[in-house]
């Protein structure tokens, strides 16, 4: 059957059953009379017309759905059947010849093959477990997007006087219809909130299970309007019985309970039987997966739709390994391959030469129908800014949340095509909704994209910096792993950090990801405490979910048996190029203080430095650049005890810190400031002072007066910087002057040469050197000439200087670097604000030379 403008009289094509393959293009004309190739002919053409539209799209940020049922619209009767071409003297539609009208049904299932195994995989992405922590404001949302679309559907077909085909059902239409203006497409969403990094923020979490339950409530109502008789006078449509309405919702609610009581028991069999940490084996995908099309034949014989079989099945499918391998080896195929064709055919049903007409009942459908998909989506969105202003979410994010909300895909291009297979809708009507679902996928993504981009201010969270963050007070900040192998250095530093009850620590363990294969861009956040198939699967092959599963049990055990510590893992899935952006999110969202960077290069078996990644570096480096707050790359050579971890056998550390002054060694100075509180940590902080015959920093030679107040304040700035270094050092040295496993010394020196010789000599057992990147020293005469010789610049002088080959000794490296805020200083503000007493430090240095005035420390203080 096939429709022509408003009719629905039926056209029959005549198949020529051996005419399957062809003899070779020697002997005859293949693509013109035999299946196979005028069908491979078709899918190559359908996807590589999509990819090339997907491609020219991108800079526009539209979805790839978008492409793919633009592609239909070029390759159907709308473009390339409106171009006549002539063959042997007759013209000829160059639509007709490429796609000619006995191969639709063919194509179409494919497609329909395609949707099934898709429509599984949705299943199979839906969390159920989600539906635990809902909150009023997202049922609220949910409902009013479901509910308030149909009301306006209801009242505009009504007041317009929408009038279906005396054949159709004026209920199944207005369902469908508002079906359609109505769901919210939870795939399409995924992507669109992955790609703009807010997949896990505020926004992320509230209108991801607002959209998965407006779909399944759109999905029982679908359910329900599809066993409705659609038709009154077409046997095909028409219950044979006037029980058959009651037969088949009975058969429906059988089947459902079958998945849920037979087939789930099964799979989870399937899953104890499947040894920890191993795939499944490849005989029970194979059978699952057989089983998509299976339940697709039983659903469409009890009188549903076969895409209901198939999302209910994939719902039954337990998330964990089961998952994985499914995901594994479908997606590429079905999402690279089938969907697309799906798609297409989707775009090629319609027939935009319809829409210009002089028939008036035409052209009041056409203004109908465009007036219902304005109002659903003006509804959608004012109602969902409604109740997201009434939970006191911003301006910004109450119309992101409205216009998210909206997003369209493949889900209602499946309603689309059960209505138009059903001939609820004329190709008319078909084109008007499927055009209406186009605009409000272009219009969403950029509009979210522009409103995300102009929103995200960095939030000015007072404790950006360590030295703005009392000891007293909770430390947070983001960890961050590339692979399992950072984790006993992180959690060794973690517990050198000394956490308490008193002080607490709360860190985000960020899993950083590269995706492999068709795996999306996304942050996933883990939940502390529940199972293996309990938690969101990371879909990442080459190991990365194994990875992330080892890496979260090695956290939460570390959370158990340590005091103090809150983890929260988190695993962020992008490519490296934009990997530094998931960083910087979850530092701001969840304002924390420090950022944790694990070294791009690894201790080998030999004891040699060995380079990982090369990308890992690029990452660090612009996590350095742009930072929301203090940074910290750590160099791991030995510090987690050869890659173990004890919390009850923790053992004793030697920590120096290196201070040449500067808010990067301040910064390093007050972490140390936790590192002393721990009675298994010995501190020794070193400051490094120029001699009598330390050259003077060079003077801008500017001449011009605008030149003489630039160098001024140059002037100014270093006498600044020293007060702030005295301040910090003094108050360190005060606050520690009894405790006998800190100890404090000066070195004297002249120039770099004797810089690098005083660390040298300096006692081995220390485990671990703390240093400051250098921000604000660069012209300081005592580091003069080692910038130049960096190899990595990252580091700084100092710490390239301790990481290199010819420094010897193989000790693990800290370098920290300062958020710079409105302020530089702090520290002692920080103090005063604290519960004890404010301390009146003295001042032993003169700011000017530097040299000891009168007055001194208890024993175990040393200037040398």
């Amino acid at each position: 059957m096939a429709d022509q403008g408003n009719t629905t009289e039926p056209i029959l094509y005549c198949y020529k059953l051996d005419s399957i393959s062809s003899g070779g293009v020697w002997n005859e004309r293949p693509l013109h009379k035999f299946a196979i190739p005028v069908l491979l002919w078709q899918m190559v053409l359908a996807v590589i017309v999509s990819r090339g539209l997907a491609f020219l799209l991108k800079p526009l940020r539209q979805p790839r759905v978008v492409a793919e049922i633009l592609t239909g619209i070029v390759l159907g009767p709308s473009v390339l059947g409106k171009i006549v071409i002539h063959e042997a003297g007759i013209p000829v539609s160059l639509g007709e010849v490429v796609y000619p009208a006995a191969s639709h049904r063919l194509l179409e299932t494919m497609g329909l093959i395609g949707l099934l195994y898709y429509l599984f995989m949705v299943g199979m992405e839906f969390d159920l477990q989600i539906f635990e922590s809902w909150r009023e404001k997202v049922i609220a949302i949910a409902a009013a997007n479901m509910a308030l679309p149909f009301i306006v559907t209801l009242l505009a077909a009504n007041v317009m006087n929408l009038q279906p085909p005396g054949h159709v059902n004026y209920l199944s239409q207005v369902v469908f219809i508002g079906s359609a203006t109505t769901v919210t497409s939870f795939t399409v969403l995924v992507r669109v909130l992955a790609e703009l990094k807010i997949l896990n923020s505020e926004l992320g979490q509230l209108v991801m299970p607002s959209a998965i339950l407006s779909d399944l409530m759109t999905w029982v109502l679908l359910a329900a309007t599809v066993v409705l008789p659609a038709s009154a006078g077409s046997n095909r449509d028409i219950a044979p019985t006037k029980f058959a309405f009651l037969w088949i919702s009975v058969s429906g609610i059988a089947f459902t309970a079958a998945c849920w009581l037979v087939i789930r028991p099964t799979m989870c069999w399937i899953l104890r039987r499947t040894p920890e940490g191993e795939p499944v084996d490849d005989v029970y995908i194979s059978v699952i997966a057989t089983g998509v099309l299976a339940v697709g034949i039983i659903t469409d014989m009890i009188g549903f739709h076969a895409v209901y079989g198939a999302f209910v099945y994939g719902l039954v499918v337990p998330r964990g390994p089961l998952t994985i391998g499914l995901r594994n080896r479908l997606e590429e195929f079905v999402i690279g391959l089938l969907m697309p064709i799906f798609l297409a055919t989707c775009g090629f049903k319609a027939d935009l030469s319809l829409l210009n007409t002089e028939d008036k009942k035409g052209a009041a459908v056409i203004s109908t129908l465009s007036m219902i998909i304005v109002l659903s989506f003006l509804v959608k969105l004012g109602s969902s800014m409604a109740i997201a202003q009434y939970n006191s979410m911003t301006a910004p994010e109450s119309l992101s949340l409205g216009l998210l909300m909206n997003t369209k895909g493949p889900i209602d291009m499946i309603i689309l095509n059960i209505g138009k297979h059903k001939q609820i809708f004329d190709v008319r009507m078909y084109t008007v909704l499927i055009l209406g679902s186009i605009f409000t996928m272009a219009a969403v993504t950029p509009s979210v994209a522009i409103l995300n981009k102009t929103s995200r201010i960095r939030v000015a969270h007072k404790r950006r910096n360590l030295q703005r963050c009392r000891p007293d007070m909770e430390l947070r900040m983001v960890a961050c792993v590339y692979n399992a192998r950072n984790v006993p250095s992180v959690i060794s530093l973690l517990q050198m950090s000394n956490p308490t009850k008193r002080s607490p620590i709360f860190v985000y363990a960020l899993h950083l990801l590269e995706p492999t294969g068709r795996a999306s861009a996304m942050l996933i956040v883990h939940e502390i405490g529940k199972s293996k198939g309990q938690r969101q699967v990371v879909s990442n092959p080459s190991g990365g979910a194994m990875q992330s599963e080892q890496i979260i049990a090695t956290f939460e055990s570390y959370e158990q048996h340590a005091g103090g510590v809150s983890v929260q893992p988190v695993t962020a899935i992008s490519p490296y190029s934009t990997m530094h952006e998931d960083v910087f999110n979850i530092a701001e969202e969840r304002h924390s203080t420090l950022i944790i960077l694990p070294f791009h290069k690894q201790l080998s078996v030999a004891g040699d430095f060995e380079d990982i990644n090369p990308s890992i570096r690029s990452v660090n480096r612009s996590v350095l650049a742009n930072a929301p707050c203090s940074v910290g790359i750590l160099v791991d050579r030995g510090l987690s005890g050869g890659g173990r971890f004890s919390v009850s056998q923790f053992v004793e550390h030697h920590v120096a810190v290196l201070f040449f002054g500067g808010p990067d060694d301040r910064e390093a100075l007050a972490y140390s400031w936790r590192m002393a509180e721990h009675p298994s940590v010995n501190l020794t902080v070193v400051r490094f002072l120029p001699g009598e015959e330390a050259p003077v920093p060079p003077s801008p030679s500017l001449s011009c007066a605008s030149g003489e107040h630039a160098a001024m304040t140059v002037v100014e700035d270093d006498s600044m910087q020293r007060q702030l270094d005295d301040e910090c050092v003094n108050e360190f040295r005060l606050r520690y002057v009894s405790d006998e496993s800190v100890m404090y010394t000066e070195k004297v020196v002249n120039n770099a040469s004797e810089a690098v010789a005083a660390i040298r000599a300096m006692n081995s057992i220390h485990s671990m050197y703390v240093v400051g990147r250098g921000q604000g020293r660069e012209s300081s005469p005592l580091l003069a000439g080692l910038t130049e010789w960096s190899e990595y610049p990252e580091l700084g002088a100092i710490g390239d200087m301790l990481v290199s080959a010819d420094f010897g000794a193989q000790v693990s490296v800290l370098v920290i670097q300062q958020h710079l805020g409105d302020d530089v200083g702090g520290f002692m503000e920080v103090m005063a604000a604290s519960e004890s007493p404010k301390l009146q430090v003295p001042r032993y240095f003169d700011n000017v030379n530097h040299k000891s005035r009168p007055g001194g420390f208890s024993d175990g203080w040393s200037a040398i």
